[in-house]
């Protein structure tokens, strides 16, 4: 891995403008820096070639087809990319910075970071990201674009930690910022992952029918029956979802004040909940 993230290592060598370093399959360039300007090989298809300690930054890489190859601790600081594609390429440890993306396919889940990157270089991946989600709107690859947005929020959250050590935020703005991106994660999975946020659904709503068995049990009337009777968890279960979803109680109701104000701070905090599970549908599959 590169020494500073945004150096090569050692002393590599300066390529003449014009001048191509071979790059036959299973051919290995390394410790190289490409001059800034227009980079295209002569035909255009560049397959099975290593990478390692090359600098591209400040190119102009158009009309390249690369293939099976591998790029290691690079440098592509403020390269453009047009009309590229990249099929079975990995991506390890380089350093894509301020980088600009037209008509380009690369799949994001291709390019790894250490865990470096994120702690003294988060800015990269946001740089990173940003340019491919312009990219994928432009081609309609929206695959593509909900890997990158997940990934970009993710490095949005990676680059708190910095702002925080600049006292770019204050620690509560830092905090708070930080609870919201990893609870949006985790329970949505960034608006992305509806099947993870209907087990947290059910997982909730059986926790409240847990809540409501305990607190108000003996003050839930069925089918008419007496108060004071507690009644079963199934019961329970029932009177909660139909609370939660807005169905109303048919033939199970409460009866105590502190039920019937339960009941409605319940329904209440179920409305916002079920209007993020619709945005939630929306996103994910009417984008």
């Amino acid at each position: 891995m590169l020494t500073n993230l945004f150096r090569l290592d050692g002393t590599p060598d300066i390529l003449a403008a014009g001048k191509m370093p071979p790059m036959s399959p299973g051919e290995t360039v390394s410790n190289i820096v490409f001059p800034s300007g227009p980079w295209k090989p002569p035909t255009g298809k560049v397959k099975n070639v290593n990478f390692r300690n090359v600098s591209f930054s400040k190119t102009s890489i158009s009309q390249v087809t690369f293939t099976e190859c591998k790029f290691e601790d690079c440098l592509f600081i403020g390269t453009q990319f047009e009309d590229v594609e990249f099929h079975g390429c990995d991506i390890t440890n380089c350093t894509l910075w301020k980088i600009r993306l037209s008509r380009v396919y690369l799949r994001p889940q291709k390019i790894k970071f250490s865990d470096r990157y994120r702690v003294e270089a988060a800015n990269v991946g946001l740089s990173l990201y940003q340019a491919m989600l312009s990219n994928f709107t432009e081609q309609h690859q929206d695959i593509f674009f909900m890997e990158a947005d997940i990934l970009f929020r993710k490095w949005k959250r990676y680059q708190i930690k910095h702002d925080l050590r600049q006292e770019n935020s204050t620690k509560r703005e830092a905090y708070w910022a930080w609870i919201c991106s990893w609870t949006h994660e985790k329970i949505t999975g960034f608006g992305y992952r509806p099947t993870r946020f209907f087990i947290w659904t059910l997982f909730l709503f059986f926790a409240v029918s847990g809540m409501n068995y305990v607190l108000i049990g003996d003050a839930i009337q069925v089918n008419g029956a007496t108060a004071g009777v507690h009644i079963s968890f199934v019961d329970a279960v029932f009177y909660t979802f139909s609370v939660l979803t807005v169905l109303g109680f048919s033939s199970v109701s409460p009866v105590s004040d502190c039920a019937k104000i339960l009941s409605v701070l319940e329904a209440l905090a179920s409305i916002g909940w079920l209007g993020i599970f619709t945005a939630v549908l929306v996103k994910r599959f009417l984008r």
